[in-house]
């Protein structure tokens, strides 16, 4: 297994060797790599700048954005307690209708046998 390793290591350096040596006798791929180098270097140098200068601002902003991201997280909260709350009122209010609805069939059961039991009065 550390032989093996050992061998891909070789070969990783072989090609990365040969790339390079390709790479550097090239003129014109070496002028690229050079200027997209030297652009990659005075983006960093702009983009720490622009950080030094705005310090300020920037943590400012995060603060704000984390107050904002906070109250959005606290209102949520409170949404989804109001739903719960509603649900369980809702089941509530619909187990006092089913309640409701059977005392009902109960009461319109008893008032049909009354009146085919010949019963005038059918609520004495």
């Amino acid at each position: 297994m550390d032989k093996k390793k050992s061998n891909s290591l070789k070969l990783v350096w072989i090609f990365g060797l040969l790339l390079v040596s390709v790479i550097l006798a090239k003129r014109e791929w070496r002028t690229r790599i050079l200027a997209e180098l030297k652009q990659a270097k005075e983006t960093t140098e702009n983009t720490i700048e622009f950080i030094r200068d705005n310090r300020e601002q920037v943590f400012e902003q995060v603060r704000t954005t984390v107050t904002d991201v906070s109250t959005v997280v606290r209102d949520i909260t409170n949404d989804v307690k109001k739903i719960s709350e509603t649900a369980s009122h809702l089941k509530e209010s619909s187990e006092e209708i089913v309640k409701a609805t059977k005392e009902a069939a109960d009461e319109m059961k008893n008032l049909k046998k009354s009146l085919h039991s010949g019963d005038t009065n059918p609520f004495r």
